[in-house]
């Protein structure tokens, strides 16, 4: 019971870390969404009316957006990379002024709003953990942050282009009914402390002003309004940097309870921790007692013998007690061995597997590569290994949420695992990416392996997005390597050449590579 009582106390300590964890990730969210929020309003502006100094202006808000990805990439450089392709593309085309507003705009909207589902999906995939709520009605502060944002950049672009109406005041009026219905979802789910900060900042006199003047964007459209574009920039980006600020508390807030209620589970864990150290205490000193009582029986047998011996009494009968107790003590003894036994193991099985898809996890393929590594240097066969990644996967996630993109990687990881051989060793290597490692097997033959299981995922319908392809990269061990770091390379090496030769195909190493690099 006691062992069942820390098994369950571990696991919600353990769920209640992943939650801090992830607290810690959308507090760096939050702030790349806000820096991310100030470039689109800079860049719509720019747009509409290409001056020097704002262009001076757009440039230094790009590098307080690139130190905030920077500080992202930290926690998940993969991420970070993706984005700072995405944005470096963007900028090019509005620096240069070949972008057009519409489309620029959307873009940046797009990026800020992949951001936010990703914090609105963490908190609704905490499961039973206490800040789920907590987490969601936060998600809804930083959307109603966001449609201000927009606002913000639509209004700046009509009122710098002075001349575009109807189709930006319908568009205001829509951003301004988003705003109002974000903040109403969080002022009835939040704490009092929370939803009384939040009016506070919405009774500022910048606020005020700002709300006064959508009103009168959407009612008699720009033109109408008695500020300029810089004060209208000014002015709203005093209530969003307000509103950050409130952001930044609640999330301060969540992380102190968070971080409490990690430290109470601490404490309970050490308190359960301690009584079976007294349990274990207990037994022990039960067995030294019963191993006395068996050493004491020994002793009366054996003086039972001699006395047997010496007396010629071969009528008397010896007590056979110690037979029975060693048995007792065997018994139980085992039980908490296959009890110590279960857990090793599931722990070792936990560690190794990816919690999305089931399959080995990075971890895990190391370990298993290197012991291949180990037996081909003893006794030398064909060694492979394929990569491969599901094209323009961001897209999935853009398009239908990161839970459907989170359906189509576990369908991926079961259609991988029902076409690969049992002696081959599936594993998630991270993002979309999987590797599988073929023992016995030819650079040839992975590429027939590999080129099978492409043309199974082209056709296979997956949940609500249909069909989806993926690219591949294959390579072969060679003689006298000492590390899998280089196979390693060889195979992305390959997966890169099949991205650059557009996709949804499988390349191996030794037929892309120049002359020079091979062995």
């Amino acid at each position: 019971m006691l062992l069942g009582l820390m098994t369950s106390e571990f696991s919600r300590y353990r769920q209640q870390q992943v939650v801090v964890e992830e607290l810690a990730l959308i507090s760096e969210l939050s702030a790349l969404v806000h820096e991310l929020q100030k470039e689109r309003g800079l860049s719509t502006g720019f747009l509409a009316y290409p001056e020097a100094d704002y262009r001076d202006a757009l440039l230094a808000q790009q590098a307080e957006t690139d130190r905030k990805l920077a500080a992202l990439g930290r926690a998940d450089g993969a991420q970070a990379q993706r984005l700072q392709q995405e944005l470096s593309l963007l900028r090019q085309r509005v620096i240069s002024g070949e972008g057009a507003y519409p489309a620029d705009y959307r873009h940046y909207s797009w990026l800020v709003q992949g951001l936010l589902d990703q914090v609105q999906s963490q908190g609704r995939r905490l499961g039973l953990a206490e800040l789920k709520d907590d987490l969601v009605t936060h998600s809804h502060l930083m959307f109603a942050k966001e449609y201000l944002g927009r606002i913000r950049a639509t209004v700046n672009h009509g009122l710098r282009l002075a001349g575009e109406g109807r189709e930006k005041m319908v568009e205001a009026a829509r951003l301004q009914a988003l705003f109002g219905e974000y903040r109403r979802l969080f002022q009835l789910a939040a704490a009092a402390d929370l939803a009384g900060r939040l009016q506070q900042v919405l009774d500022t006199p910048a606020a005020e002003e700002v709300l006064k003047a959508m009103q009168a964007s959407t009612m008699a459209g720009f033109t109408e309004l008695t500020i300029s574009s810089g004060q209208w920039f000014a002015l709203a980006t005093e209530v969003i940097d307000d509103l950050k600020e409130l952001e930044d508390h609640s999330l301060t807030l969540l992380l102190h309870e968070g971080e409490q209620q990690l430290d109470n589970l601490r404490r309970r864990l050490l308190i359960f921790s301690q009584g079976g150290l007294l349990i274990g205490g207990g037994i022990l000193v039960l067995v030294i007692y019963t191993l006395h009582g068996m050493i004491r029986s020994l002793d009366h047998l054996l003086a039972e013998i001699g006395q047997i011996g010496a007396e010629e009494d071969f009528g008397r009968r010896l007590p056979v007690a110690a037979g029975h107790e060693i048995g007792i003590i065997a018994r139980h003894f085992n039980k908490l061995l296959e009890v110590v036994e279960r857990l090793l193991r599931e722990k070792d099985q936990l560690a190794g597997t990816d919690q999305l898809t089931g399959l080995n996890n990075r971890r895990r393929f190391k370990e298993l590569l290197d012991q291949e590594l180990i037996r081909y240097r003893r006794i030398p066969k064909p060694l492979s290994l394929l990569i491969f990644d599901i094209d323009h996967f961001k897209r999935v996630n853009d398009t239908y949420g990161h839970e459907t993109g989170d359906l189509v990687l576990k369908e991926m990881a079961q259609l991988l695992q029902a076409t690969v051989r049992r002696t081959d060793t599936p594993a998630r290597w991270g993002g979309e990416e999987f590797l599988v490692l073929l023992p016995a097997t030819t650079a040839e033959a992975a590429m027939a392996l590999a080129e099978k299981l492409r043309q199974a995922i082209e056709e296979h319908d997956f949940p609500r997005v249909g069909r989806v392809t993926a690219s591949f990269g294959v390579a072969a061990f060679h003689d006298g390597e000492q590390e899998e770091s280089a196979l390693l390379r060889r195979v992305d090496k390959a997966l890169y050449q099949a991205k650059r030769q557009g996709r949804n195909r499988v390349v191996n190493w030794a037929a892309a590579a120049k002359p020079a690099d091979l062995p």
